[in-house]
């Protein structure tokens, strides 16, 4: 594979697994590797593989080779994660760090919570002043 299409699908790995609404167990259900006992003995589970007139082997492997790289980066992404204290987390998810500062009030949040609250609201989730930008976030290092 072209180092271009890796850095691509690593970008959008990444993208995805930072997203707080994000599931892997959504992908796993797909392929019928749902909770056990979350169905009953009478309620069929779904499965993709149940479907094969509408989705192909070749699809279905995708989807399964898919999961298999999210589940890497998952993993991979934790493992290099330093621990974060609770002041650094983002006050509106508390899943993600501290990534974003709002224009002109200063309030801070993950860019995943502040672009999806930028879909429909223009206001700061704090103060309710009017978001005219919003920058990336360092943490200052410590002294």
């Amino acid at each position: 594979m072209c180092p271009d299409v890796q850095i691509r699908i690593s970008r959008a790995a990444s993208v995805l697994l930072s997203d707080p609404c994000f599931q892997l167990r959504s992908i796993q259900y797909l392929l019928g590797e749902g909770d056990a006992g979350a169905a009953s003995a009478d309620r069929k589970h779904f499965s993709l593989h149940a479907y094969t007139d509408y989705i192909s082997t070749e699809e279905e492997q995708k989807v399964e080779q898919m999961l298999t790289f999210l589940t890497e980066e998952s993993k991979q992404a934790a493992a290099s994660t330093a621990p974060t204290s609770e002041d650094d987390l983002c006050p509106i998810c508390y899943a993600h760090s501290i990534s974003a500062i709002f224009k002109p009030c200063s309030h801070k949040s993950c860019k995943a919570c502040i672009n999806q609250h930028l879909m429909n609201n223009k206001d700061c989730f704090f103060c309710k002043a009017t978001i005219t930008g919003v920058d990336d976030y360092t943490k200052p290092a410590s002294s």
